[in-house]
């Protein structure tokens, strides 16, 4: 009846009156018209539905690419994500002599360097429950219990920091290289939240940030130099050999450790 022709000789044999035809045939019309309306809007729907479920998959996605989920969670359901302080553990690292490592390689050498460099170090952290918090140049920063609270984030770190020193010596290895790096480490307290509105982040603020970038700094390459607060907190896991006071750029002296290469070895208290 609606296969090539809407109305069957069927139809105008049973219905003679033109009258009554068209009255029947208008109804008829206006029926099928609604059914297919009908039809059409649950189709859209069902794909207007579809599409907005990929588009939140996707953009659940890039943001927990740039967000530790916690904080994407919270996003998703106040609309923000309220800065709060923890109790945690900053690692920095950074290659040393990278200035002469890019004067002799090309553009396309040195990026692949840090990106298989980088790729390591961002599994090595997320394997031990930290995150990380940026990078700028060839310098990494990552924090362990924050946004998550970790009861052993000071011996979370210091292995992520063994585990680091491993892969660049593998790195080395395979690409030919001699490369070192210094790490700091150091326990405190810090403010977390996002910035950003168009590249929303997460990131750490307070002195104890600053103070794990000191320690950074005045490492020993290829080494891992930690606080007394980190060595208090871990000491029980790992061996230590004390360095004494040295002094960190705007924070006078304070007591360093470097951990032996050697995990496991418990360390004599004080």
């Amino acid at each position: 009846m609606v296969d090539g022709n809407l109305i069957s000789p069927e139809f105008c044999r049973i219905v003679e009156d033109d009258e009554t035809r068209n009255a029947l045939l208008i109804e008829y019309l206006n029926s099928f018209s609604r059914t297919q309306d009908d039809y059409l809007q649950k189709r859209l729907l069902k794909e207007l539905i579809a599409g907005y479920v990929e588009l939140e998959k996707r953009v659940d996605s890039l943001l927990k690419n740039t967000l530790p989920s916690p904080v994407v969670e919270e996003i998703k359901s106040f609309g923000h994500y309220s800065p709060r302080f923890f109790d945690c553990t900053i690692l920095f690292s950074d290659l040393v002599g990278f200035t002469k490592l890019a004067e002799r390689k090309t553009h396309e050498e040195l990026i692949n360097f840090l990106d298989i460099l980088f790729q390591r170090i961002d599994a090595i952290v997320n394997m031990k429950g930290g995150n990380k918090i940026k990078t700028i140049g060839d310098a990494y920063m990552a924090v362990f219990g924050a946004p998550v609270p970790l009861s052993n984030h000071a011996e979370r770190a210091i292995e992520s920091a063994q585990e680091i020193l491993r892969s660049l010596r593998e790195i080395n290895e395979s690409l030919g290289e001699d490369v070192e790096m210094r790490i700091g480490i150091h326990s405190g307290r810090v403010i977390g939240g996002v910035v950003g509105k168009e590249r929303m982040q997460f990131d750490v603020f307070g002195d104890d940030v600053n103070i794990a970038a000191r320690f950074e700094s005045a490492g020993i390459p290829s080494r891992i130099n930690v606080s007394e607060s980190t060595y208090l907190q871990s000491r029980g896991k790992f061996s230590f050999e004390p360095r004494g006071k040295i002094a960190l750029k705007a924070k006078g002296k304070m007591a360093a450790y470097i951990v032996k290469e050697e995990p496991g070895v418990r360390e004599e208290k004080l």
